[in-house]
């Protein structure tokens, strides 16, 4: 093998697996293409808008970026644990809302997740498709499973967090 093989090979690893970022919700793990992340905030006041689904918590002023914020517990169906209240943190993420062309921050979303774990690289063979029982309208936004040593991290496909009809509520609600 001569030299130029090696660096096509090392420049070709990254292509082999996902860099994600992980966090918490519970004791459960979930992971998202660290592409879709903007920023991770500690938790900023949440406006509540009105007549919007019970997961989506409402608006936040991020250096006068207004964005709108979803609460993963609530979105996902689980269990509210005690002292929750005290949200740990806040991703801000790029893809999944699709706001006016041109306007700053229009495809921001905030997350309220429990932490932040770390990121991680998972090779692409370690990462299976969602299990039959996860896929459908309720959970279309499990994008996989990942294998890291003996922990499971459950991939988030961040286009997938919102229907389209709540992608346009939260439009109409930003046009009000």
């Amino acid at each position: 093998m001569n030299v130029r093989d090696t660096r096509e090979k090392k420049t070709s690893a990254p292509e082999d697996s996902r860099q994600l970022v992980t966090f918490l919700l519970g004791s459960e793990e979930f992971g998202l293409d660290i592409r879709s992340i903007a920023e991770v905030v500690r938790p900023l006041r949440i406006t509540p808008l009105p007549r919007m689904p019970e997961f989506i918590e409402g608006v936040v002023n991020l250096r006068g970026t207004i964005i709108p914020v979803v609460d993963l517990r609530k979105r996902f169906g689980l269990e509210i644990a005690p002292g929750s209240a005290k949200k740990v943190r806040m991703l801000i993420t790029r893809g999944a809302v699709r706001g006016p062309a041109g306007s700053a921050g229009s495809d921001l979303l905030g997350l309220v997740v429990d932490g932040v774990r770390e990121v991680l690289h998972i090779p692409l063979q370690q990462i299976d498709p969602a299990p039959a029982a996860a896929r459908g309208l309720q959970a279309d936004f499990i994008g996989g499973v990942g294998k890291v040593g003996d922990r499971l991290v459950i991939l988030v496909d961040i286009t997938k967090i919102l229907s389209r009809q709540e992608r346009e509520a939260l439009a109409e609600a930003g046009d009000a």
